[in-house]
């Protein structure tokens, strides 16, 4: 998501490459009933599951695809602007392999 905002911005990803823990695990370990939830299928059961839990907090970790964009019903001029400008300074900067999954991952949004 904050790479997708410096995307928007018109800047190149820099420094938001990091895996992310299992914090369904995470919640766990600390006490809390954790859920984590891998396919998009599996989204209203895991929800029913966590509302119906009553006997403390629970953590439901959404695993979401790291190339996927975040892009409103409406694409406003600026925003398309900058991810065009992002992604040629991602192709002349040596990135083409990094633009190549990120069209191959969205183009159904097109």
């Amino acid at each position: 998501m904050i790479a997708n905002c410096r995307r928007e911005a018109g800047f190149v990803p820099f420094g938001v490459d990091f895996k992310n823990p299992n914090f369904a695990k995470v919640a766990e370990a600390m006490g809390a009933k954790g859920i984590r939830l891998e396919e998009p299928g599996d989204v209203k059961d895991a929800l029913a599951e966590a509302l119906a839990y009553s006997d403390g907090p629970v953590v439901v970790d959404a695993v979401v695809d790291r190339f996927a964009l975040s892009l409103p019903s409406h694409v406003p001029v600026h925003t398309f602007t900058g991810y065009t400008l992002s992604m040629a300074k991602q192709v002349l900067s040596g990135h083409m392999d990094t633009v190549i999954k990120t069209i191959e991952r969205n183009v159904d949004l097109i």
